[in-house]
């Protein structure tokens, strides 16, 4: 199976499934969940699954789709007070089922066999899903054509796809919300359509992705006074880069907390599986240490380009990625030599 998603076609397991129609979303900024060097390809886009379950959040029941919602009195779904982003999400999918606009004459019924497994699944355990099957007058483009003309406030076209499966033709829209920011990363509902006879069976998902938040073990801990950072040249070691960027060991016990406090600021990188643009391995290393010549508490290693993964080890043990882009300010890197005050006049893997 194939899915296309913006100008990149990304080869998924399973079973035969041609998508000759792009299935893309909109821009994202998505980076690579895994320590060291990634593939260099052109840019990010999300890939999606049907290879084998996918484990999702608990399904609540939620309020049944009424008819559909019309006008500018209706408002989009919207998360609203559990305490954890878990909790949040598994009530944000809740809420955008409930908002889904049932076509006319459609019929609430149980799992389609037809239907019973989408390949529009984001690749994350952090994924709380909520799902509904419909049998529906009409055929499924004119079904999805009215379900996107009738679609409440807020959700914008993100997806489209058709394909086959075993003798029946598919099609698949996605219509997104906004993310909540450093909360839920995906709002999504997925219609997936294919003929029934006279009607057409639906299938619809309503899919919501979480942000973990990090807990105290994946924080550079206090005891952490000295801090040496190394520039790694990569893959194109510039003799410019090499004369100007040196290492250099902060033992200023405020200024090394600053750093660390941006470290511990960052989030943890989305799950899944992503495409990131081209890097040529130039990294930032940072090494905490309880004092000069002491035991090492936690290393990190902040790529340039690339889906921008920071990789850490605190205590020897190894923890999830984090992005290297804090929720407001210049990345990582930056902030580290600015707090410093130290200059790298070279980006470490550049060929300048």
């Amino acid at each position: 199976m194939t899915i296309r998603r913006g100008p990149f076609r990304l080869p998924l397991c399973r079973r035969p499934f041609r998508l000759p129609l792009p299935l893309s979303r909109g821009p994202l900024r998505l980076r690579l969940p895994l320590p060291g060097l990634l593939s260099a390809v052109a840019c990010a886009a999300v890939v999606l699954s049907g290879c084998g379950s996918q484990p999702s959040g608990p399904q609540p029941s939620g309020p049944q789709p009424g008819g559909a919602r019309t006008g500018t009195g209706t408002a989009s779904p919207r998360s609203t007070g559990p305490a954890s982003p878990r909790q949040r999400a598994v009530a944000d999918a809740a809420l955008i089922m409930a908002s889904f606009p049932r076509p006319p004459g459609a019929v609430r019924t149980g799992p389609i066999a037809s239907l019973t497994q989408s390949d529009a699944r984001p690749v994350t355990p952090d994924l709380a899903s909520v799902t509904r099957w419909w049998r529906v007058p009409g055929r499924p483009q004119e079904v999805l054509a009215w379900i996107r003309a009738h679609l409440p406030p807020g959700f914008t076209p993100a997806g489209a796809g058709v394909g086959t499966r075993s003798g029946s033709e598919w099609w698949t829209r996605v219509f997104a919300l906004p993310a909540v920011p450093d909360v839920l990363t995906q709002r999504e509902l997925v219609v997936l359509a294919v003929r029934s006879g006279s009607q057409s069976a639906i299938r619809v998902d309503a899919q919501v992705v979480w942000l973990p938040a990090r807990p105290v073990a994946e924080r550079v801990p206090p005891a952490a006074r000295v801090l040496t950072v190394t520039p790694v040249f990569g893959f194109n070691p510039a003799p410019r880069a090499r004369r100007l960027d040196r290492a250099f060991t902060v033992t200023d016990p405020a200024t090394v907390a600053r750093i660390a406090a941006v470290v511990n600021g960052l989030t943890r990188f989305p799950g899944g599986a992503f495409s990131c643009p081209a890097e040529s391995g130039g990294q930032m290393r940072l090494t905490f240490f309880t004092r000069r010549g002491g035991p090492v508490v936690a290393r990190l290693t902040a790529e340039y380009g690339g889906c921008g993964v920071v990789s850490v080890r605190i205590d020897g043990r190894d923890m999830p990625g984090l992005s290297e882009y804090p929720r407001s300010g210049p990345p990582l890197q930056q902030q580290v030599l600015a707090i410093a005050g130290v200059s790298w006049p070279v980006e470490p893997g550049s060929a300048s």
